[in-house]
């Protein structure tokens, strides 16, 4: 088979390549010959004509079927905005007056502001920081938007290197008689083109119906964390909004141990974790949420072989914060979940307030189930969730984000 035969070809190149020698360059040259050869017969199969090619734009432009995604990239050569549109040959362009240096600094005011004692009302400061980014990010591309997307369509932000720490969801001119973005238009993330493309595909293979397999996973006393008391009642939350909708079970405490917990998620088609995490910046894959007995990797995640994952809402600190270095960014706790295939994630952009915890989430699930009576996983329960959430700290109103489809 030709599957072998690369595979077997792949080998002997890297073989080459770690044996020094006065032939080594002939070899690897000979090699390397064969694979080209080889990789052309494999074009030639049917659905494989782009094998170890980048992917067409008109591929890629798919992740626009139910919404422009806005790319939003930050270098040493200016920031830009990309605009995806489905039925545009090439994406729109928009300068943004930003400078990398302007990111960084507000990206460091946000990462001050939110790490401040739970007493403090941080709201006029990030109100500020708000607004920079309204004026300096956004107006220019939600000048553009209004001109081609009604009110109220969605929207997909795909933030790129030091943007990716920066609530874009959340920016408002904070001017007498206009909008805040909440208001023009309902906002999703997504770490990826190609991330979004594959999660809408796993959508359709799901039906809306009631009756879905729903784990809540808790753990309070985290070995070296400190207590999260309310883990219990908001689980218990959970269980009496949608347990006549679902087949819900939840565990906690010593159940909430690693072998448990993969097999919970192997076998679920949705997941409320509630626990503490540790987000590692310098080593994404290490990022992990905390059980009862040890961590729960991004590694570890990714080994799990999910039989039907939908929708799953993490309830603890910082998951969507990724590498400290790479230009990219995109590996976190929230994005290794979308790439386990979970079509849609609820995450969180800093520290969760575990006072306010409660409440948020039966607005939260309160707002899942829909007119027809149906629970609703997708971007518009956070969106309705963020409107009724008036007597709740700003800062934790604007936390949470969706991503994926």
């Amino acid at each position: 088979m030709l599957a072998d035969e690369f595979m077997q070809q792949t080998l002997l190149i890297h073989t080459a390549l770690n044996s020094p020698g006065p032939d080594q360059h002939d070899w690897v040259c000979c090699l390397n010959v064969e694979l080209e050869t080889l990789v052309t017969r494999i074009c030639e199969l049917p659905g494989l004509s782009h094998f170890l090619l980048p992917p067409l734009f008109s591929d890629l432009q798919q992740a626009a079927h139910e919404g422009p995604i806005i790319i939003v990239n930050v270098s040493k050569h200016g920031c830009d905005a990309l605009i995806i549109l489905v039925d545009q040959l090439n994406p729109i362009h928009i300068p943004l007056s930003i400078t990398r240096n302007g990111v960084r600094q507000l990206s460091s005011k946000l990462g001050t502001l939110t790490v401040r004692e739970k007493s403090m009302d941080i709201t006029r400061d990030l109100g500020i920081i708000m607004w920079e980014l309204w004026d300096e990010v956004v107006s220019s591309i939600m000048n553009f938007l209004q001109t081609v997307l009604p009110s109220q369509s969605h929207i997909w932000w795909c933030p790129i290197a030091e943007f990716t720490l920066l609530p874009l969801h959340a920016t408002s001119p904070y001017r007498k008689g206009q909008q805040n973005l909440a208001n023009l238009y309902i906002s999703s993330y997504t770490p990826t083109l190609t991330a979004l493309i594959h999660a809408r595909r796993h959508v359709l293979m799901h039906s809306a119906s009631n009756g879905k397999l729903f784990i809540g996973i808790g753990q309070a006393k985290a070995m070296g964390e400190s207590e999260l008391v309310l883990v219990g009642a908001k689980l218990a939350n959970i269980e009496q909004r949608i347990d006549r909708l679902t087949t819900f079970t939840h565990i906690e405490a010593q159940e909430s141990c690693i072998t448990r917990v993969a097999k919970e998620l192997r076998k679920n088609e949705w997941v409320h974790l509630a626990c503490h995490d540790i987000p590692n910046r310098n080593q994404p894959f290490k990022s992990m949420f905390t059980l009862h007995d040890g961590h729960f990797t991004i590694d570890r995640i990714s080994q799990c072989e999910l039989e039907n994952p939908e929708f799953a809402y993490l309830s603890a600190c910082h998951t969507t914060v990724g590498d400290k270095d790479s230009l990219d960014k995109v590996m976190h706790l929230a994005s290794a979940m979308q790439f386990a295939r979970f079509c849609s994630m609820i995450g969180t952009m800093w520290v969760v307030d575990d006072a306010q915890t409660n409440k948020i989430t039966s607005v939260f699930y309160d707002n899942m189930i829909d007119k027809h009576g149906c629970l609703n996983y997708t971007h518009s329960t956070l969106n309705r969730m963020m409107k009724k959430l008036v007597d709740v700290p700003f800062d934790q109103q604007i936390l949470y984000v969706h991503l994926g489809a």
